[in-house]
């Protein structure tokens, strides 16, 4: 914005003039403060007055004075050019605006910052013709949705807009536990359970409006099986698909597999269209076309803006926008103004009396933070007794009490009692003679975690810690992409890193232990693989609850007898919500689902 900056050095060239008194000036002078010509000195001055920054009468004849009047002040152009940006859908050059000038005029940033809080929420627009009521929710995100292809995908808040955007063969109610229809509204099984017979449902249409037909299943599936070295685990027991008409489609499996469905409605097992996919490549990721309830309509740097699919075969949402604004480092600062009726924030014993009639939706994650240790790389941490020592240092209770936050103590998978018992520390001998055993002579061991504010503090605690009984962490930050990568996996000695678990508490388990992204099934020594390769199978085999639980315990008591990995927490997510809006409510993951919420008048 060349132009602003011209005008702070207007007022910047003359800092003892008052904004708003006419002060006589030469065009020559403004020519200097400008370092441009007299023309463009010219030029500019009359962009400025058509703005209404600034009032130029020029001087006429020899000897007479020009008058500038300087009508804004600095940090109120910024905000005001600032806000028009905003408006414009430019966030991203708003916000370069306010940190380019925020470090001389240090309200500026407090006072965007406060502006923008108050532009998020509801909002009822009432256009005329067909449209008619538009209903739009708008929220902030720290980063842009950069990736939002299913097979690719890795945050948490990425799961979940692929959930707006994609339908998956079946899908899983979390209230019922029950695998319902999604794009297939029917299927069979044989009776060993090997071959599955899917019938799809005649008439779902992509966002691009061409109707879904078998072909686009089995590309996806395979699509999934060949290039995503994160999600593969899913189609692990997949042996061969076959179309056997646009609408019918047959999977065979290797062996029965009793967590199969609950795969198949994963998000990263969306369906998306063969043709659009190729047609695209990687801008496919940028802007994805699916089934789902919502299309996106931008994606960049500055906002995701989806808008409501209208044939879509679900049910059409209530919601017809939904605008995430990029803006990182914004405090989540609930403002109360009418039209904002829903706002993320942590919430406290001394809100403002204008939220007590808001409602409180919270609930803790289901995910948990944890730090494994790589017992599978030669090394002191191939030594278990030196993992066992790492376990009884790094104590999540600990943890939480001293960062305490949003921190709050993680249940995981059922029966996890050895993970969550405050282990002892063994005395000076004992470390010597551990020290000694497993080689371990003060050298660093690499830690490996996101740049992210809360696993910064976990692992500069989780060093702190280590170091004040000899055991030196170096600890260095990736970015999500860097650290699904299997060869950094396979380096680290230590990674810090969430675990996704939801209502398919086995089917999350597996992920945990097999997909390639996440660091345990790197991190296992090779007894530990083995025995619980053993109990995954038992796993996929068992049919009633009741087994599947016993596998489950088995499996944590194996993993707490490796010594390989050590929850420490979960969060507690909270929120507000307007008396008037409906249908608000938490999943797994700590996020609401769009197509759900509705305003009542």
């Amino acid at each position: 914005m060349q132009l602003v900056e011209q005008y702070m050095r207007l007022c910047a060239g003359r800092p003892n003039e008052t904004i708003g008194h006419p002060l006589d000036i030469s065009l020559a002078e403004v020519a200097s403060i400008l370092f441009c010509t007299l023309r463009n000195a010219t030029l500019t001055l009359k962009k400025m007055q058509s703005q209404g920054w600034v009032v130029w009468h020029p001087g006429r004849g020899r000897g007479n004075r020009s008058v500038l009047t300087c009508l804004l002040l600095p940090e109120d152009l910024i905000m005001s050019v600032a806000k028009e940006l905003v408006q414009k859908g430019e966030i991203r050059a708003a916000r370069d605006m306010i940190d380019e000038y925020g470090g001389n005029l240090p309200v500026l940033g407090e006072k965007f910052s406060r502006w923008m809080n108050s532009q998020f929420g509801h909002r009822v627009k009432r256009e005329k013709g067909s449209k008619g009521r538009v209903d739009t929710l708008r929220l902030f995100y720290s980063r842009p949705f950069a990736g939002l292809d299913p097979i690719h995908i890795l945050l948490r808040s990425e799961s979940h807009m692929v959930k707006q955007l994609f339908d998956s063969l079946v899908q899983f109610d979390p209230v019922t536990r029950r695998i319902e229809p999604a794009i297939a509204f029917y299927w069979e099984s044989s009776e060993e359970g090997k071959q599955w017979t899917f019938y799809l449902r005649k008439g779902v249409l992509f966002h691009h409006g061409r109707p879904l037909v078998a072909d686009d299943v089995r590309f996806s599936f395979l699509r999934l099986m060949e290039h995503s070295y994160k999600h593969r685990w899913l189609a692990a027991s997949i042996e061969s698909i076959t179309v056997k008409d646009e609408y019918v489609i047959t999977i065979s499996l290797h062996m029965p597999d009793e967590l199969f469905l609950q795969a198949l409605s994963k998000e990263y097992m969306a369906i998306v269209p063969a043709d659009y996919v190729l047609e695209m490549g990687e801008q496919f990721a940028q802007m994805p076309v699916g089934t789902g309830p919502f299309r996106v309509v931008r994606n960049d740097d500055s906002m995701l803006v989806l808008e409501a699919f209208m044939p879509y075969f679900g049910g059409r949402p209530f919601l017809d926008r939904i605008e995430i604004w990029c803006v990182p480092g914004m405090a989540a600062e609930a403002q109360a103004a009418d039209e904002s009726l829903l706002s993320v924030t942590a919430l406290d014993d001394h809100r403002e009396t204008s939220f007590l009639a808001w409602s409180d939706v919270g609930r803790l994650e289901d995910c948990f933070q944890y730090v494994s240790m790589n017992g599978a790389k030669n090394g002191p941490l191939s030594h278990r007794e030196f993992r066992s020592l790492v376990v009884a240092i790094i104590c999540g209770q600990n943890l939480r009490q001293e960062l305490q936050g949003t921190r709050e103590y993680a249940v995981i998978w059922g029966k996890t009692d050895s993970f969550q018992e405050q282990r002892k520390v063994p005395g000076s001998q004992e470390f010597v003679r551990i020290f000694k055993e497993s080689g371990y002579q003060g050298e660093a061991l690499s830690l490996y975690t996101y740049p992210d504010s809360d696993h910064i503090e976990d692992a500069q605690w989780i060093q702190k810690t280590c170091k004040a009984y000899g055991i030196a962490i170096e600890i260095r930050y990736a970015s999500p992409e860097e650290l699904a990568s299997p060869s950094l996996l396979q380096e680290a000695d230590f990674v810090v890193d969430s675990a996704n678990v939801d209502e398919r508490a086995e089917l999350s388990l597996r992920e945990f232990l097999h997909a390639g992204a996440l660091s345990i099934s790197h991190h296992l020594d090779p007894h530990g693989k083995e025995e619980i390769a053993y109990w995954m199978n038992r796993l996929s085999c068992a049919r009633t609850a009741q087994d599947r639980q016993a596998c489950v315990d088995s499996i944590m008591h194996t993993l707490a007898a490796c010594n390989t990995f050590v929850p420490l927490y979960s969060n507690r997510v909270e929120m507000l919500a307007h008396p008037r809006l409906s249908g608000v409510s938490l999943d797994a993951y700590g996020w609401i689902d769009f197509r759900r919420i509705f305003v009542r008048e």
